[in-house]
C-alpha cells in the first residue's frame, strides 16, 4: 500500500509541475488539457424525493443498454476471433481503417443534416458565450449556420473532443443546449459505432466512450424532468452525470471503485447518494441477463477467473476434499522424488 501512495503522490507532484510549466505557453499544443476532471460543483446543490424515481429510471436504462452491450460486443468479438481475424493483419488493419472512415463521414455528414439554432439567453456571470470563438473548445459551435448568432446542437458534440463534449453534456446553466431529436441521433450513433469500435486491431478504451453513451441519454431524462417539474431547481447536467454512472454500472458491473471514480472526476460530494442509487439500480439490471464487459471478454479468450461469489456445491467442502485426486498426489510425489 505504501508504495502505491508514494508512487501516486510522486505523479501528482511532477504532473502539477509539468502543467504549471506549460501554462506559460512554453509547450506549444501541448500545453493544454492536464487532469481529466469534469468539475461540475457550480451545478445543482440539492435534490428533492420527487426526483429519486426518474433518477431511477436512469439506473433502469443504463442497466437494460449496458446488458444489451455487452451481449452484441461478445457476438461481434467472436465473429472477429473464427472468422475476420483468421485471414491475417492486413484485414485487421482494413477493418480499422474502414470503421475510421465511417465514423469520420457520419460525424461531419449528421451535423449538416441538423438546422441551426438561436443563441439562448445566457447568465451574464456564466463564463459561456454564444457561439464559442473560433479555434476554440466549448459549448455552442457555429457549424455552417447562416447567422452569426446561431449554433449547432449536434455539431457541439461531434466537433469536440470527448472531453470537452463530455464536459458540455455535465455543464449547467445551458438549458435548451441541445434538442431531444440531436441526442437521439447522437445516442444511437455512437452506440452503434462503440459495439463496433470494440475489439477492433486499435488502442481503445472503454471509459470515457461509456460515460458519452450514458450522458447522453441522461441529458435527455433530464430534458424531460426539467419541463415536467418547473418548480424545482433541476439541472440537466445532473442526469447527464447519473446516465453516465449508470451505464458504466450496467456495462462494466463496477459499483464502489465507479462511484469513487466519478465523484473524483466531478468534484461534488453532494451528488454520491445519487450516484450510488443508479449504480445499484443499473447493476442488478445488468445482472439479470449476463455478465460484466470484462468478465465476458475474459471468459472468451480462455483467461480463467475466479467467481465473485463461490458455487453452492463449493460452500461445504475444505482442503481435504481438494486433494482426494490420486493424479494430483502423483504428480507432488514426482516433483519431489
Amino acid at each position: 500500500m505504501w508504495r502505491v501512495f508514494f508512487t501516486s503522490a510522486v505523479v501528482a507532484v511532477v504532473v502539477r509541475s509539468a502543467m504549471n510549466w506549460c501554462n506559460s505557453g512554453k509547450c506549444g499544443h501541448f500545453g493544454a488539457g492536464g487532469f481529466i476532471i469534469w468539475d461540475i460543483s457550480g451545478g445543482q446543490e440539492d435534490y428533492s424525493y420527487q426526483e429519486l424515481f426518474p433518477m431511477a429510471i436512469i439506473g433502469v436504462i443504463g442497466g437494460l443498454l449496458g446488458a444489451l452491450f455487452n451481449q452484441l460486443t461478445l457476438y461481434i468479438t467472436k465473429w472477429r476471433r473464427t472468422c475476420l481475424h483468421k485471414k491475417g493483419k492486413r484485414v485487421q488493419i482494413f477493418e480499422a481503417c474502414l470503421i475510421s472512415l465511417v465514423t469520420s463521414t457520419i460525424s461531419f455528414v449528421l451535423p449538416l443534416l441538423r438546422k441551426c439554432s438561436p443563441c439562448p439567453k445566457l447568465e451574464t456571470n456564466s463564463g459561456i458565450e454564444c457561439p464559442h470563438p473560433p479555434g476554440t473548445d466549448g459549448n455552442f459551435v457555429n457549424f455552417y449556420c447562416s447567422q452569426d448568432r446561431e449554433y449547432n446542437d449536434l455539431a457541439t458534440i461531434f466537433f469536440n473532443t470527448q472531453d470537452d463534449a463530455i464536459r458540455n453534456l455535465f455543464s449547467a446553466k445551458t438549458f435548451h443546449e441541445y434538442s431531444a431529436q440531436s441526442l437521439i441521433t447522437f445516442l444511437v450513433m455512437f452506440y452503434f459505432l462503440a459495439v463496433v469500435t470494440f475489439g477492433t486491431a486499435v488502442p481503445a478504451g472503454q471509459f470515457v466512450p461509456g460515460i458519452m453513451i450514458g450522458s447522453t441519454y441522461g441529458r435527455l431524462v433530464g430534458m424531460f424532468v426539467v419541463k415536467f417539474y418547473k418548480k424545482l431547481n433541476i439541472e440537466e447536467g445532473t442526469y447527464a452525470l447519473l446516465g453516465a454512472a449508470s451505464f458504466l454500472g450496467g456495462s462494466m458491473r463496477m459499483t464502489v471503485s465507479l462511484c469513487v471514480i466519478m465523484v473524483e472526476i466531478t468534484n461534488n460530494l453532494k451528488l454520491l447518494p445519487l450516484i450510488m442509487l443508479v449504480l445499484l439500480v443499473s447493476k442488478a439490471v445488468g445482472d439479470f441477463f449476463n455478465e460484466g464487459l470484462y468478465e465476458e471478454q475474459a471468459r472468451l479468450r480462455g483467461i480463467p477467473l475466479l467467481d465473485s461469489r463461490p458455487k453452492q456445491v463449493m460452500r461445504n467442502m475444505n482442503a481435504r476434499d481438494a486433494c482426494k485426486n490420486q493424479k494430483v498426489l502423483k504428480f507432488l510425489l514426482h516433483l519431489f522424488f
